[in-house]
């Protein structure tokens, strides 16, 4: 197998994909909870090349030929192996892709029978069987060991867990590397499923840690000034951003450097924003941006839907992903939101408690399908544990729903539109809140699993907060309460009165979810 793989690299040697956007780099410098992502990734490209194998097949019977053969053929020519079988490497005989128990030394049956396959425990878990017994079967194999998987009680987390445990990360690797290689070939790099498994590994990137010797070249010369640094480290068309090495204001345009309109303004803005403005050593002052109208919700609630998978891109600017969901029935995606990721260590995410792990606080702004029923704030704190059973879920419904949140590059920070209309400034290379309605505290590291606290985000703005938290799961599901709170009022409401058993959300019009609150809490909350 290792000699296949060097075969592989050097055919498909001269690729516009970097060595650091693959899944072997992905695996090496991300936390279990990227892994999990990562290998959930490469699980549903290997489906979609199972289905466009069972496709071809199906071709191949109308019309005695295949593209499909010949776009696999020249990357495994010098071993034989020329397509997947349930996400085996194998051979085709006849133009079918035939067992691997013939054609593939590495294939371990394991518990399965003689008219069953083995689905790959790498992507799987050990001891999940399908039938092979048909063509069709054959055909569809890797498809059904995913339903399969699905219907048992293993988890991704268990699968990462059980290829660690047995020393199989070098051969997973080889798997990622080889789905890699198909989609630097020059036809596959544009079709979904190479586009998906690239967005995938993608957003992983933001986990990269570089060695040390990577570093020397950003600080080595003695002579540059600090603020000629940023330039540097940025593509041309940020180069107008520049470090700030003091405490700035900005009024009209014009820098302020009086220290007296320096108080007035400041004091004016928390007059105006309620104290929303957070002022902090070595971040610039800021002053907050104002409400926007932004633009309209598409729909008021989002259209039905048959999943069949979630995924992300790169947003307009690295800073951000743009998340989406696949209909069964469609070929276009839904988009769903962004995320921005904050991954230590920083002043917010610090030590993790796994050395080998990381801390890091996920934002993922949502609005399903651009609806405003499913418009929420959902932050996952992950203290470095390594288990996805202990990151910290926080689910925040923030009212009125005005418009769809929004994201931008501002003035070198990362400005996020709120379906309030308010803004939070985040930090475009760590991620940490700058200024804005949102003011965070550090992830929780107690080593202390039961005593670690949610995500502290406190929100200062005018509207109404709808939040619930929940270890490990989703939050909207738990039998306590949920927390209602606006300027300073404050009310508990059962979640189960808010949240429907499939996490929709009860209320799709805003003066109607009002109107229950006060029902519950005596008049406290208005819009």
């Amino acid at each position: 197998m290792i000699k296949l793989i060097a075969a592989l690299v050097f055919l498909c040697s001269f690729t516009s994909w970097s060595q650091t956007s693959t899944g072997r780099h992905a695996w090496k410098v991300t936390n279990k909870y990227g892994k999990v992502q990562l290998l959930t990734g490469y699980q549903v490209f290997y489906n979609e090349l199972s289905q466009k194998e069972a496709a071809t097949y199906e071709e191949w019977k109308l019309r005695q030929t295949t593209m499909w053969q010949f776009l696999i053929n020249e990357a495994w020519a010098t071993e034989g192996m020329n397509c997947i079988y349930a996400g085996w490497p194998s051979k085709r005989v006849s133009n079918l892709c035939s067992s691997p128990g013939r054609n593939n030394p590495d294939y371990d049956n394991g518990p399965c029978s003689s008219n069953q396959m083995h689905c790959q425990p790498m992507m799987f878990g050990k001891g999940l069987c399908v039938p092979t017994g048909t063509q069709q079967q054959r055909s569809l194999a890797f498809s059904n060991c995913t339903k399969k998987f699905a219907a048992s009680k293993k988890t991704m987390e268990d699968v990462v867990n059980e290829v660690k445990a047995d020393n199989k990360e070098a051969q997973l690797l080889e798997l990622m590397d080889f789905a890699d290689k198909i989609c630097t070939e020059g036809k596959q790099a544009s079709t979904p499923m190479c586009t998906r498994l690239k967005a995938t590994v993608g957003k992983l990137r933001h986990f990269d840690v570089k060695p040390k010797e990577e570093k020397k070249p950003e600080t080595k010369p003695e002579e540059t000034k600090p603020d000629e640094k940023k330039p540097e480290e940025t593509k041309p068309d940020e180069t107008e951003i520049v470090v700030k090495t003091e405490p700035i204001v900005v009024i009209d345009g014009e820098k302020v450097i009086d220290e007296e309109q320096k108080k007035v303004l400041i004091e004016s803005v928390e007059l105006v924003n309620k104290g929303i403005v957070e002022i902090k050593e070595e971040v610039s002052i800021i002053d907050c941006p104002p409400e926007t109208k932004g633009k309209p919700f598409d729909r008021e609630e989002p259209r039905p839907i048959k999943l069949e998978y979630t995924t992300s891109r790169p947003g307009s600017d690295k800073a951000w992903d743009m998340t989406y969901m696949k209909d069964q029935n469609e070929s276009d995606l839904r988009p769903t939101g962004f995320v921005l990721s904050n991954v230590g260590p920083n002043k917010i995410a610090g030590t993790p408690l796994d050395p080998e792990e990381k801390v890091m606080r996920e934002w993922r702004f949502v609005s399903e399908d651009n609806s405003q029923q499913e418009t929420y704030l959902w932050v996952t704190d992950d203290a470095g544990s390594g288990r996805l059973s202990q990151l910290m879920e926080s689910v925040v419904m923030l009212i009125p729903r005005r418009m769809k949140p929004d994201v931008a590059v501002i003035n070198g920070d990362v400005h996020v539109t709120l379906a309030t209309g308010e803004k939070v400034v985040f930090d475009k290379e760590t991620k940490e809140v700058k200024a804005g309605v949102i003011k965070e505290r550090p992830v929780d590291l107690n080593p202390d699993r039961f005593q670690r606290k949610p995500a502290p985000l406190d929100y200062a703005g005018s509207g109404i907060s709808i939040r619930v938290d929940r270890r490990g799961e989703d939050p909207r599901l738990i039998k306590g309460n949920a927390v209602i709170t606006q300027n300073g009022k404050k009310c508990e409401v059962p979640a189960g009165q808010l949240w429907g058993g499939d996490t929709s959300f009860r209320y799709k019009n805003d003066n109607d979810l009002v109107n229950f609150l006060n029902r519950k809490c005596g008049n406290k909350f208005s819009i």
